[in-house]
């Protein structure tokens, strides 16, 4: 999840390169979210397999919270905070008994 950080902040700081293809009608993102996605579904599978993770949460879903975490404090300065906002989301994901 840290190593996503650093991805998104480096496509954060390659907005202008992006917004010029995106303006060209292409799709920098297409191929990227996908492998994202799959990704991050095998460790979601992973998780609920082993009863860590609860079931029903979309890979997408965790995909844009990293991405706004990403944006919220992606700059070296705010690493600490980044670890502490994905420490959260993983709680978030964690199963819990029905008590």
């Amino acid at each position: 999840m840290h190593r996503f950080i650093d991805y998104m902040t480096t496509k954060i700081g390659m907005a202008d390169a992006l917004r010029l293809v995106i303006a060209s009608g292409g799709d920098p993102y297409a191929q990227s979210r996908d492998l994202l996605d799959a990704a991050i579904e095998r460790l979601l599978d992973a998780g609920v397999a082993t009863g860590e993770y609860r079931t029903g949460v979309l890979p997408d879903d965790v995909l844009i919270g990293l991405s706004g975490i990403a944006l919220a404090a992606g700059e070296p300065s705010q690493r600490a905070q980044a670890g502490r906002l994905i420490d959260l989301m993983l709680d978030g994901l964690r199963h819990r008994s029905q008590a």
